[in-house]
């Protein structure tokens, strides 16, 4: 029923009626492209309500606030699947769970599939709660449970829901251009992810952002030990 291909587990997942014929999207991908483009200055469309909060948090902090990635913040969701910058995400698929590992910044995502609701007493998080179902052979992912981050690109509070429609297709079938880092080499094996984001004290309408990820060579990653350098600044003395 499954197979192991240099180390990435391929299990087929088995849907509602028991049958094992969903997509398996096990394997390394990385983001090519968006629409609309994602990366640095992107601004969401925020109520004004939202706009007030997001200012108001900045300004809490006037001229010393510190860039999070500067101190090896990991940004969570949505950014940790917006991201433009090249690192890539490894799918590991089974029956009850789909596991998305982002390198960036070691991130891990836990989609769970085995038919659960939301939990009524969880604490909020980076990555929040993830839950997901096959719709024929699309997967829907909807996440809740995130803890408040109020970055101007991509903020979120903890009423902020996301939902992603993920499903495969193919390169040539597709009119989108390319802006993010080339990788060494074109798959035509793509990967889409359809997000939406909805928050009524945020943002002024859903948003929505469609992110294509194509299949690379399953290599193994590199470790992203980037709070390594704080702390040996740290151990020496030095302020940062």
């Amino acid at each position: 029923m499954s197979t192991t291909t240099l180390g990435v587990l391929a299990v087929a997942c088995a849907g509602p009626a028991g049958l094992a014929d969903e997509p398996d999207f096990s394997g390394v991908w990385q983001a090519y492209a968006s629409v609309p483009q994602s990366g640095p200055g992107q601004a969401a469309a925020l109520s004004e309500e939202g706009a007030a909060l997001v200012d108001a948090w900045f300004a809490g902090f006037g001229e010393s606030f510190a860039d999070p990635g500067e101190y090896c913040v990991p940004p969570g969701m949505p950014s940790t699947m917006t991201s433009m910058v090249s690192y890539p995400i490894e799918i590991i698929q089974s029956p009850n769970r789909v596991t998305i590992l982002a390198e960036l910044d070691m991130q891990v995502r836990r989609i769970h599939m085995d038919g659960r609701a939301f939990p009524d007493d969880y604490p909020t998080s980076r990555m929040g709660y993830s839950i997901g179902h096959w719709e024929g052979e699309t997967l829907v992912i909807e996440t809740r449970l995130l803890g408040e981050y109020l970055m101007r690109s991509w903020p979120r509070t903890e009423n902020t829901t996301i939902v992603e429609r993920v499903y495969r297709a193919n390169r040539d079938e597709l009119d989108v251009e390319r802006n993010g880092f080339p990788p060494e080499n074109e798959s035509n094996e793509i990967l889409v992810f359809e997000m939406t984001l909805t928050d009524a004290t945020l943002y002024a309408a859903p948003q929505r952002i469609t992110m294509y990820y194509q299949r690379i060579p399953e290599v193994e990653f590199l470790e992203y030990d980037c709070a390594a350098g704080l702390w040996y600044r740290a151990l020496e003395g030095e302020p940062y």
